[in-house]
This record gives C-alpha cells, sequence and structure tokens, in this order.
C-alpha cells in the first residue's frame, strides 16, 4: 500500500515536471494520494488493533500455562505421595508373609463384591 502511494507520489512529480499547466489533473491526482494515504492509515490502525488484542490473547495463554504448569506439579507431587506409600506398604507385607497372604485373600475374596441381598432394616419406631 505504502509502495504504492510513494510509486503515485513519483508518477506524479513526473507529471509536474511535464505539465504544469494542467492544475485540474494536479489535484485529481492528489485525492488519489490521499485516499490511498487514508486507506494506508486505516490499515495500519486495523492491524495496531489486530494485535493488541492478540497481545491480550497471549497474556491469556500464559496464564493458562502457568495455571497448568502448577496443577502438574500438583499432580507430581500426589503420584510421588502415592507411589512411595505403595512402595512402603509393600515392604511391610514382604516383612510380614502372614499378613501378606491375609491380605491377598482379602483383595481376592468377595468382600468389595457387592452384596446379593439387602439386609434387613429394622424398622425406626420399634427402636
Amino acid at each position: 500500500m505504502l509502495r504504492s502511494t510513494a510509486v503515485l507520489l513519483l508518477t506524479a512529480g513526473l507529471a509536474i515536471g511535464q505539465d504544469t499547466n494542467n492544475p485540474e489533473e494536479l489535484k485529481k491526482m492528489h485525492a488519489e494520494a490521499m485516499v490511498q494515504l487514508k486507506a494506508a492509515q486505516d490499515r495500519k490502525n486495523e492491524l495496531a488493533a489486530e494485535n493488541e488484542k492478540l497481545a491480550a490473547r497471549v497474556v491469556e495463554l500464559e496464564k493458562q500455562l502457568s495455571d497448568r504448569d502448577q496443577q502438574i506439579a500438583a499432580f507430581s507431587e500426589r503420584t510421588w505421595f502415592l507411589r512411595s506409600h505403595y512402595a512402603a506398604w509393600n515392604k511391610f507385607m514382604d516383612r510380614y508373609p502372614q499378613m501378606k497372604e491375609r491380605w491377598n485373600a482379602f483383595m481376592s475374596g468377595k468382600v468389595l463384591d457387592a452384596p446379593t441381598t439387602l439386609p434387613a432394616m429394622e424398622d425406626a419406631a420399634t427402636g
């Protein structure tokens, strides 16, 4: 856009040198140059506004990234806690083989399954 304005102005300069007696032609060229300059300024303003929006979006995305980093750190800490306790549990069970057998029986049994029948409900008024 600016390049075409510069070319127009150079062309206008050549035209002036060739024909200085035609003020109407000069006015027309000036008006065209002003229209192009106005269009270039409008586009520059549009780009500046878009740049501001993008800069605000970058700030928002950086905040989200920071929040995610904090979440990852918290999950990492929690995962380390659970893994260390699981490892300690396994060492504990290795030291006490009888307890380990009971634990394995408990885990493989139907203790964790849902009951097939519901327990009898006592009447609250008689209790």
